[in-house]
């Protein structure tokens, strides 16, 4: 007991020695800091967005969706998407309460990519992509925009009969993800 004692004022006063050998920085200094950590962030955010886009294997994971008449629902992002895996697209709805079609409560439309177009503003660095369906469901055309980090974008979901909705959220790889999103069964 009295080892353990004398083991714990040791790191405490180590601590209390260490805390008192550095020096604070300026408020300038750790203003420059903070912004040259930021631009890091986005460096790597940004080449993450361009590698997956690029490799056609991205997901929008939707926070929210706006339906036909501009009713706006927060939604769980791992269970609501727009996701390119290669050749195929996935969209999916779901909400919390587990009743529909893919058994969470929402549908899920799986459909081959006819026709994909990736363009990148030279201005502002922001993406268009602009990608043509087909699937059991019938035919979709998704239009979406994304500023270079992936930290904000959105999707434009219509269908052929008039039908449309928006998800707005964060564009990011399909593999390595820090949480992964949950595909229903592809009923259409």
């Amino acid at each position: 007991m009295k080892s353990l004692a004398t083991i714990i004022m040791l790191l405490l006063f180590s601590g209390a020695v260490t805390a008192q050998g550095e020096m604070s920085l300026t408020r300038q200094e750790k203003k420059a800091l903070r912004q040259e950590e930021k631009r890091q962030k986005e460096a790597i955010l940004a080449h993450n967005t361009s590698v997956a886009l690029k490799e056609e294997h991205f997901v929008l994971k939707a926070d929210q969706v706006r339906g036909k008449y501009g009713a706006s629902l927060a939604v769980n992002p791992v269970t609501n998407f727009v996701a390119v895996e290669g050749r195929d697209a996935y969209v999916q709805l779901a909400s919390s309460s587990g009743i529909g079609y893919n058994g969470m409560g929402g549908v899920t439309l799986k459909g081959r990519i006819t026709s994909m177009e990736i363009n990148q503003g030279d201005k502002d660095g922001y993406y268009t992509i602009v990608i043509s369906t087909m699937g059991n469901g019938g035919p979709l055309n998704i239009t979406m925009n994304i500023n270079p980090t992936g930290e904000m974008a959105s999707a434009y979901i219509r269908t052929n009969y008039g039908d449309r909705i928006e998800m707005t959220g964060k564009l990011v790889p399909w593999t390595g993800t820090d949480k992964p999103v949950y595909k229903g069964r592809e009923n259409y």
